[in-house]
């Protein structure tokens, strides 16, 4: 993991932990923690210029609440956000555009697992000693299954392939 990159999602992950938020990193984050390593990527297949990081959050009201919080505290105005009359934790996606990389809150995964089957089984690391709560290998692999993109597959392919060989 590049140092800036380890620096970005320590920090995001601190606060998280700050807040006791309940999520999981997922998307190529996590791909690269189970040891394929790619550039992140726009829609168009074109490399981005900086790394996201993609995070699963419990869409709870509770946990939606103290994901504000922590939005803020990377500093975004949350205004609109604390005002609003109803709003609904499954369908708040939020896209964070921050100075060394972009930070996508997602609500649900392409796949049909559920939020809480998947936390049972979540990664958990240490590093520089802050936890950081990864997707499991198996829901990694059945959410990239889900969206068919070019880029999954191949995700899959060498997820499958690095495990294989362990």
């Amino acid at each position: 993991m590049e140092d800036d990159f380890k620096l970005s999602l320590l920090s995001v992950c601190k606060i998280f932990e700050n807040h006791s938020i309940e999520y999981m990193i997922i998307g190529g984050t996590a791909v690269a923690y189970y040891g394929y390593y790619r550039a992140s990527t726009n829609m168009d297949g074109t490399i981005s210029g900086k790394p996201d990081i993609d995070v699963w959050y419990n869409p709870t009201y509770e946990n939606y609440f103290k994901l504000i919080n922590a939005i803020e505290n990377l500093g975004k105005d949350v205004t609109k956000y604390r005002t609003e009359r109803s709003p609904n934790p499954k369908k708040s996606f939020f896209k964070l555009e921050l100075p060394d990389f972009t930070l996508d809150l997602l609500p649900e995964t392409r796949s049909a697992i559920t939020y809480s089957k998947a936390s049972l089984k979540k990664e958990i690391i240490q590093l520089d000693g802050i936890n950081i709560n990864f997707i499991s290998l198996d829901d990694l692999i059945e959410d990239k299954k889900s969206s068919g993109r070019k880029k999954d597959i191949e995700d899959i392919n060498e997820l499958k392939s690095l495990n294989e060989s362990d």
